[in-house]
């Protein structure tokens, strides 16, 4: 009982140092227990996962954001111990045995859990109910909240398990500390904390050829099927990258910027500074005795750089691509003459405006007897790749008249898109492509079209993305001439019969589209922006929900990790600075002096973080996403909301590390 009234006296009068720790603690706690509430809220599991997958994805996750939080703490509590090794000294010079300030250290860490506990729980309870909140909103879920308590008590008990499991294994790491340590190691740990590491020149340019290397080879996938990742195989080569880019920074870190920094130091004019002087030594100094830790800051922010930006792209590319796959709000094929009048009366009886367009598009299958043809001609058939399509179709264009084409770009709401069209010459046509053009563009190319026996020449003057009608329903799509498709309908029957339907008082109505696939009888061909925009975010909203678990948590441990390291620093060098007082440096200098050292810190793990999650992203963008869009600043837009939604977290962690570094060296 006395270590306990110790450890509260001990708590209380270092509030200011240990607040931080307190509050980082409370956060992790808060998710941990927010997350689990989620997994045991049977409610919502039945509404969002029918077939257990988000079961599965709870069940791995859950043991990724244990080992995670077990990390984080063990680093905070070393952290804190090495904070106060003198004191620790201290006690076992007045007589305190080694197992007497195990309990006091342990009775610390039991209130300081239980703290975080309790904060925890209130907290992760609001954002459990926050995010079921989001989630019946975001899916238009019906959800009974009484249902669903404010307090899981299931989850109550399962974290309380947790952080006691968590207090025992700091008590074990301590004890550990402890017993290995002498009287003499505790009271000196503070200034050997790491090993120093030594740099050379060799393992420096080392170092900065493989990060040069793992991202030239990144880049090479720009070439397409050429580059070594399609030639060697995609696995082997990412493998390989990966290792070429842990070792770089690794040898980057701990031996080229020292070495860059000593070589600078040569310079004696840009050296010779009243700050330089101080800050590059220093430099030179913390690289040398926490390398261990800045690599691992830097390994850490390069995974919560490259999952939250791979995540926003994940959500938001299929989203985008929808444009493309299903362009109207309501598409489906005609089969027979009394399919339209009864999708209008279904569309008027949800229908609140008459803006609703109905327009039927004739495609007729058209061969050609070119030597060389482009893919679209025979995807999702037997001559070309089945696996792209579900259901077989016959080769060929498939041609809808320019008239057509523009009609249906106006009533979605694409009159941007025809601007860069002109009217078509019997002998010219455009080509709508699958996906952008990776080698050859079809733009000159002349197909003879075989048209009731005879060959009619057409010349594609424009190729386009814009296509009309969904994949589902047309993918090789020619738009030719009026007067040539007039000649065509003359000598042919359509292949398919297809009738678009957009306005805005039908937008987003699942209703609608639930009693459409009802008399379709669940058809293939029906399509809907809207119906698949929702079915992408209810199939998606689950995993990127969870993993967004753990890129909060990096966010914390990356962030509190610095803002300790910075704090040790400057702790430790304090006499330091109380010399430069004493030498006429004034408190601006000083504080000048401590930015500059703690931006140093802040800006290595998030510069080469940056540059890991640039590059990971490109090669996860370009080979591992389906390409139907067109390269653009746009597309990128969530992976630049993500990276600064971490440089200013990152800025808010340095202004905070400035603000306490300040106010711990020029305290009267």
């Amino acid at each position: 009982m006395n270590q306990l009234s110790t450890a509260f006296k001990n708590l209380k009068n270092n509030f200011s140092f240990y607040s931080l720790y307190l509050l980082s603690i409370s956060f992790v706690i808060t998710i941990f227990f927010a997350f689990t509430s989620f997994s045991m809220n049977k409610v919502m599991l039945e509404k969002i996962s029918g077939d257990g997958r988000v079961e599965t994805m709870c069940n791995t996750i859950s043991m990724f954001l244990m080992a995670f939080v077990i990390f984080y703490m063990s680093y905070s509590n070393r952290f804190f111990l090495r904070r106060r090794t003198k004191e620790l000294g201290i006690y076992a010079l007045l007589g305190y045995r080694k197992s007497t300030i195990l309990s006091l250290l342990t009775a610390e860490n039991l209130l300081s859990c239980f703290g975080a506990f309790v904060i925890g729980i209130f907290l992760g309870s609001l954002f459990h109910k926050g995010i079921v909140f989001g989630i019946t909103k975001l899916l238009g879920l019906t959800v009974n909240n009484s249902e669903i308590p404010i307090f899981n008590l299931n989850a109550i008990i399962k974290t309380a398990c947790f952080v006691f499991v968590i207090i025992i294994i700091l008590a074990l790491s301590n004890s550990r500390f402890l017993f290995k340590s002498s009287l003499m190691d505790l009271v000196r740990f503070e200034k050997s904390a790491e090993k120093q590491t030594n740099f050379h020149s060799v393992p420096a340019i080392i170092g900065f050829v493989f990060v040069i290397l793992g991202y030239y080879i990144a880049l090479d996938i720009l070439r397409g099927e050429k580059s070594v990742w399609f030639t060697v195989g995609f696995y082997s080569v990412g493998m390989f990258t990966f290792m070429l880019i842990l070792f770089g920074t690794v040898l980057f870190i701990a031996s080229f910027l020292p070495y860059a920094v000593q070589t600078g130091k040569r310079n004696k004019k840009r050296f010779y500074t009243e700050t330089r002087i101080i800050t590059s030594p220093n430099f030179i100094y913390r690289i040398r005795s926490n390398s261990k830790t800045l690599i691992m800051l830097t390994l850490l922010s390069a995974a919560t750089l490259t999952v939250s930006s791979v995540m926003a792209l994940s959500l938001y590319y299929p989203v985008a691509a929808i444009s493309r796959i299903a362009p109207s709000e309501i598409e489906c094929r005609i089969e027979t003459e009394n399919d339209i009048p009864k999708i209008r009366e279904i569309i008027n009886r949800y229908s609140s405006g008459n803006d609703v367009t109905f327009l039927q598009t004739n495609i007729y299958k058209v061969t050609s007897t070119a030597s060389q043809l482009p893919m679209e001609y025979s995807i999702g058939t037997s001559k070309g790749d089945a696996d792209n399509e579900k259901i077989l179709r016959n080769i060929g264009f498939e041609c809808i008249s320019y008239s057509d084409y523009a009609a249906i770009l106006n009533a979605q709401g694409r009159q941007k898109a025809l601007e860069q069209f002109t009217a078509l010459n019997n002998n010219e046509c455009i080509f709508v492509r699958y996906q952008p053009a990776s080698g050859k563009d079809e733009t000159g190319c002349t197909y003879p079209l075989l048209i009731n026996n005879t060959e009619i020449p057409v010349t594609v003057t424009k190729t386009t993305l814009d296509n009309p009608i969904s994949f589902a329903n047309s993918v090789g799509t020619l738009i030719v001439s009026d007067d040539l498709y007039h000649m065509i309908s003359e000598n042919a029957i359509p292949e398919t019969r297809v009738l678009s339907i957009n306005g805005n008082s039908i937008m987003g109505n699942e209703d609608l589209f639930q009693d459409l696939s009802e008399y379709l009888n669940g058809s293939p061909y029906l399509q809907g922006n809207s119906h698949r925009i929702h079915e992408v975010v209810s199939l998606s909203s689950s995993t990127f929900l969870l993993i967004g678990f753990l890129v909060v948590l990096f966010f914390i441990a990356t962030g509190s990790i610095l803002y300790f390291n910075n704090i040790s620093a400057i702790a430790d060098s304090k006499s330091d600075y109380d010399i430069l007082k004493k030498m006429g440096y004034t408190d601006r200098k000083i504080k000048k002096i401590i930015r500059k050292q703690a931006i140093t810190f802040f800006s290595i793990p998030f510069l080469f973080g940056l540059a890991d999650c640039i590059f990971a992203t490109l090669v996860y963008k370009t080979a591992l996403m389906q390409n139907l869009l067109e390269n653009s600043f746009v597309l990128y837009a969530p992976t630049m909301l993500a990276i600064i939604l971490t440089l200013v977290i990152y800025l808010i962690y340095y202004c905070m590390t400035v603000h306490t570094c300040c106010k711990m060296v020029l305290k009267k």
